[in-house]
C-alpha cells in the first residue's frame, strides 16, 4: 500500500489548532506496562525538565514491577541481559544503579530525576471529591514533599461548566524530545480496583498487582503512544497553556511560568501526524479558547471510511451523559450524532466496523447499548452479513470443573481506517471526549502503524503473541533503538501476525469465530481462550440467560 504524501492526505485533518507534520515519528504502546516502563526509561533518561499532566496520578505506585525491574540476582544471564537493555536503551550507570536499588515508583523515579538538576512540574486535575477516584490532595502533598511543582488544576470548576466536566489528559513531555499522548494515569484508584499497570496477558490474578486488601484489582486495556520530533511541541504547548493559565488565575509567582523551549529537530520519516484536542469553553485563559480537534479528526476520519474501521473504545455514547445514568434522558450530543451517522453511511457501502467495548464501564452501560443499537437498527443488512461485530474482554481462572471470570476494562481510545489511518488518545466516543472533557489525541497517517497497531491488538485478544513479543514488536514498529536479540524476536512476531491475521476482513471472521466459542467455554464454565467475548446488551445478555446487572455487566457473576 503506497504511503499518501501531505497533499493526498488534507481531508484527514482538523483545521484552526495544530499543525499536521511529516517530520515526526510515532510509537503505539499497547498496556500499562509497556507505557510505564517506556515513561520510566524517558524519565531517568531527562536532562533538563519532565512535564506531566494527569486526570489522576497516585505518587507510591510503581512504574515497573517484577523482571523488568529485577530478572534475576546479581550476575545471572537474566539481570545481565536486563542491564545490558537499560544500557542499549540509553541510560547511563548512575542511573542503572539507581534502577536496581530502588522501587521505581512515580514519586521516587522524579525525586531522582529532581536530585539531577531536572525540572519537574505535576499539573492534576482537582476533581469535585463526588466524582474523584483518588486523593488529589493528598497526591499534590506527597509531590510537593518529593521537591516536585505540582499544581491542582481547577479550571472545571464553575457555573458555566459542563456538569460533570473533566480535564483528562494523560500526557508528558520530556525535554521537547519525547512526548506521551495516551489514555494511561499513573494510577491506582481509591479502593484498589483499578490499577493501570498491566501486563498484555491481563492474568486473573498476579502478585504485581495486589492491592492492600491482597487482591488482585480488575485488568486494564489501554494503549498510548510516544511522539518524537517537532509533534511533541504541540504536546509541550497544550502543557504551557494550561499550566500558565492557571498559575495566572491564581495569582501564582511569575517565576513559576513554563517558558517556550526549542523545538525539536525533524526526523525522517513516512508518517503523516497532527495532536489533536478538546477544549471546552469556559475552561482555560488561552487562544483558541474552545477547540474541538478530536472531534473534526474523527469525523473527517470516518467520512473516508472504505474497507473497514476498528475501534476501541470505554464508551458509545448517543445521548450526552450528564451526571445522570438513564439513557433515555437528555438529548443527543451533536459529535457524536454526525459520528454515528458518518459510521452508518460507510457500512451502507459495504465496508465493516468492529468495536471492543467493556463489559462494566464506571457509568453509561446503557447509553453505549443503546448507541450500539441505534446503529444496528439502521443498518440491519450490515448486521445479517456480519460487517457490524461488537466484542469485550475478559480474563479467566480455574480448572473445566471450576472456572471463574472477570471482566478487563476497556479503557482503550483507538480508530484504525482501512489499515491506513490511526488514533490513539484520552478522548472517549462520547459527548465528554469531543465535547466537554479536556482530551487529548495523535492521529497517524502510516500504512505500517496502523497495520501494526491493529496487529497487536487483535494478536493480544486472540491470545496469539506473548508479552514480550508484543512489547519488542512496538518498539520494532516505532523504529525505537532495540538489541539484535529484541529486534528479531519482534520481527518474528510481526511475521506470525501478518500470516494470520494480515487481511482485515479475514481478522474479523476470526474474532467473531473465537469471541462466540468463548462465549460456548463460559456457559460450560471452561477456561477462556485469549480474551474475547461477544459485547452482549443488556436484552441480549438476558436472552443468552446470562446474569446481567447494569453496574457490574454480565462476565463476573455476583
Amino acid at each position: 500500500m503506497q504511503q499518501p504524501d501531505i497533499q493526498q492526505a488534507h481531508s484527514w485533518w482538523a483545521e484552526g489548532d495544530t499543525p499536521v507534520h511529516t517530520d515526526t515519528q510515532i510509537t503505539y504502546l499497547v498496556d500499562g506496562r509497556t507505557t510505564l516502563l517506556t515513561l520510566c526509561h524517558r524519565f531517568l533518561m531527562a536532562r533538563h525538565y519532565i512535564y506531566q499532566a494527569d486526570w489522576g496520578l497516585t505518587a507510591t505506585m510503581a512504574l515497573v514491577r517484577g523482571n523488568d525491574h529485577r530478572a534475576g540476582p546479581d550476575g545471572s544471564p537474566q539481570q545481565e541481559e536486563l542491564l545490558a537493555n537499560l544500557r542499549a536503551i540509553g541510560l547511563d550507570e548512575h542511573a542503572i544503579q539507581f534502577w536496581t536499588s530502588h522501587e521505581l515508583t512515580v514519586q521516587t523515579v522524579l525525586g531522582y530525576a529532581i536530585s539531577r538538576g531536572v525540572e519537574v512540574k505535576v499539573l492534576l486535575w482537582k476533581g469535585e471529591p463526588l466524582f474523584a477516584h483518588t486523593d488529589t490532595e493528598k497526591t499534590h502533598r506527597e509531590l510537593l514533599a518529593a521537591g516536585i511543582d505540582c499544581l491542582l488544576d481547577d479550571s472545571s470548576f464553575g457555573i458555566l461548566h459542563h456538569p460533570v466536566e473533566s480535564l483528562h489528559q494523560k500526557i508528558a513531555i520530556v525535554d521537547g524530545i519525547h512526548a506521551f499522548v495516551g489514555g494511561i494515569d499513573l494510577l491506582i484508584e481509591e479502593g484498589g480496583q483499578f490499577d493501570r499497570w498491566d501486563s498484555e496477558d491481563h492474568p486473573f490474578s498476579t502478585s504485581l498487582r495486589l492491592n492492600d486488601q491482597g487482591q488482585t484489582p480488575h485488568s486494564w486495556h489501554d494503549v498510548h503512544s510516544i511522539i518524537e520530533g517537532p509533534a511533541a511541541a504541540d504536546v509541550e504547548l497544550n502543557f504551557r497553556q494550561r499550566w500558565n493559565s492557571v498559575v495566572h488565575s491564581h495569582h501564582l509567582p511569575e517565576q513559576q511560568l513554563v517558558p517556550e523551549h526549542p523545538t525539536h529537530a525533524p526526523i525522517e520519516t513516512q508518517s503523516v501526524v497532527q495532536i489533536a484536542r478538546t477544549i471546552p469553553q469556559h475552561t482555560y485563559h488561552f487562544e483558541p479558547a474552545v477547540v474541538r480537534g478530536i472531534a473534526q479528526l474523527y469525523a473527517n476520519a470516518f467520512s473516508n471510511i472504505q474497507h473497514f474501521v476498528y475501534l476501541e473504545n470505554q464508551y458509545l455514547w448517543l445521548r450526552a451523559y450528564t451526571g445522570i445514568d438513564i439513557s433515555l434522558l437528555g438529548e443527543n450530543s451533536p459529535e457524536m450524532e454526525h459520528n454515528l451517522d458518518l459510521l452508518r453511511h460507510a457500512l451502507e457501502r459495504g465496508a465493516t466496523m468492529t468495536i471492543i467495548l467493556p463489559d462494566h464501564p464506571n457509568v453509561g452501560r446503557a447509553f453505549s447499548d443503546a448507541g450500539l443499537q441505534h446503529l444496528r437498527t439502521q443498518v440491519p443488512n450490515a448486521v445479517e452479513e456480519g460487517r457490524l461485530q461488537a466484542f469485550t474482554l475478559a480474563s479467566s481462572t480455574g480448572t473445566d470443573d471450576n472456572t471463574q471470570y472477570r471482566p478487563i476494562y476497556v479503557h482503550a481510545k483507538v480508530a484504525i481506517i482501512d489499515d491506513l489511518w490511526s488514533t490513539v488518545g484520552s478522548a472517549n466516543l462520547n459527548n465528554r471526549g469531543m465535547r466537554d472533557d479536556t482530551e487529548m489525541n495523535v492521529a497517524t497517517l502510516d500504512h505500517t502503524l496502523a497495520r501494526g497497531l491493529r496487529l497487536m491488538l487483535q494478536g493480544e485478544h486472540l491470545g496469539l503473541v506473548e508479552t514480550q513479543d508484543l512489547y519488542a514488536l512496538s518498539r520494532l514498529l516505532g523504529r525505537q533503538i532495540q538489541t539484535p536479540a529484541e529486534q528479531e524476536r519482534g520481527a518474528t512476531a510481526l511475521r506470525t501476525l501478518i500470516t494470520t491475521l494480515g487481511d482485515p476482513l479475514v481478522a474479523v471472521r476470526m474474532m467473531h469465530e473465537h469471541a462466540w466459542q468463548n462465549l460456548q467455554r463460559y456457559k460450560a464454565h471452561q477456561p477462556l481462550v485469549g480474551h474475547l467475548l461477544p459485547y452482549l446488551t443488556a436484552e441480549e445478555a438476558t436472552q443468552q440467560h446470562l446474569p446481567f446487572r447494569e453496574e457490574i455487566g454480565w462476565v463476573e457473576e455476583p
